[in-house]
């Protein structure tokens, strides 16, 4: 993404109501999936490290990205163990890694090929290890905030499931989600291909009570992908594993 979107995005990312949705969604799917005890955990494309709270304890977590800007940002939350790393060529030896998360990150135009990426993580997970992915909805939805970030590609529920089984992961799990928001969402970024802002989403953050408000929406609807999943959304999360033989 623009160099500039790191700074907006270390300094919302923490309190800004989208992130801390994804977060309590990767938490939810970690309780469930993810195996238990000590376990090493890697975030592929981690940004300025704020998913990188969610390695559940006694977990040692790890974070690559592509950019140097998005490691110092990390650096400055005190994360390590992070380095500047391409998702296609990751400097962890086969099998090191039992949990690894990616979010937003296959979406990115300098993935060029989805399949070889998916293909790297799958050489780091351990067998029977877990991968939990995040990634922008419906390609018809691409507009500013995603020209802004360099997204050049928002997925169906089937392109995911497809890419998994193409990659050789099992899924365990493909819903999409912030569907609560998915009408006025869509009908803003729809009206912003013929009227373009000179900014991402993230620009602009939202007052406390207009946060408290999609906080709240988004808690009610976690409730409700425990039950089922949902037929539609903003992204699509997907949580797989490789196999274990």
């Amino acid at each position: 993404m623009k160099s500039d979107e790191y700074e907006i995005m270390y300094r919302v990312e923490d309190a800004h109501w989208w992130y801390r949705g994804l977060r309590a969604v990767l938490q939810d799917h970690l309780r469930q999936f993810a195996p238990a005890g000590s376990v090493r955990l890697l975030d592929v494309g981690c940004g300025t490290g704020a998913n990188l709270q969610v390695a559940p304890e006694p977990a040692t977590a790890f974070g690559v990205d592509y950019a140097f800007e998005a490691v110092r940002f990390c650096r400055k939350r005190s994360l390590r163990h992070t380095l500047a790393a391409s998702a296609l060529d990751l400097p962890f030896a086969d099998a090191s890694i039992d949990v690894m998360i990616s979010c937003d990150v296959l979406c990115h135009r300098s993935i060029r090929n989805k399949r070889a990426a998916l293909g790297e993580m799958r050489r780091v997970l351990a067998q029977g290890g877990l991968l939990l992915l995040n990634l922008p909805a419906y390609q018809w939805l691409h507009s500013s905030h995603d020209v802004h970030v360099h997204t050049d590609r928002r997925f169906s529920r089937g392109e995911v499931a497809g890419l998994l089984r193409e990659a050789d992961f099992q899924p365990l799990r493909i819903t999409y989600w912030n569907a609560v928001l998915f009408p006025a969402a869509a009908s803003v970024r729809l009206w912003r291909k013929l009227a373009p802002p000179q900014h991402s989403d993230l620009a602009q953050e939202p007052g406390a009570l207009a946060s408290a408000c999609c906080s709240a929406l988004l808690a009610c609807e976690r409730s409700a992908m425990r039950i089922a999943d949902l037929p539609f959304g903003l992204s699509v999360f997907a949580a797989a594993r490789k196999p274990a033989v």
